[in-house]
């Protein structure tokens, strides 16, 4: 699972209730952003499509802040860039 690759850069290497949640919550937007990727490719309908792309959109901006928030408090994990 994701949430093992996620360690604590500092010199106790300790993950606060906080950082847990933040961790948490970029793991479920990251698999939000996933999903909405693979429906978006098999979508055929003008409408549906639009759909996609704001909530790919949204999405990526509440990546992008999660992303933030674990630069900021020192969390690093394998598998997760800046979009």
């Amino acid at each position: 699972m994701i949430k093992n690759f996620f360690s604590k850069v500092n010199k106790n290497n300790e993950i606060s209730k906080d950082d847990e949640r933040i961790r948490d919550m970029l793991c479920k937007v990251k698999r939000e952003l996933d999903y909405v990727h693979q429906e978006f490719d098999y979508t055929t309908d003008d409408i549906l499509i639009d759909s996609f792309i704001y909530e790919i959109q949204a999405l990526n901006k509440k990546y992008q802040y999660y992303i933030k928030l674990c630069k900021e408090r020192g969390l690093v994990a394998d598998g997760f860039e800046s979009i």
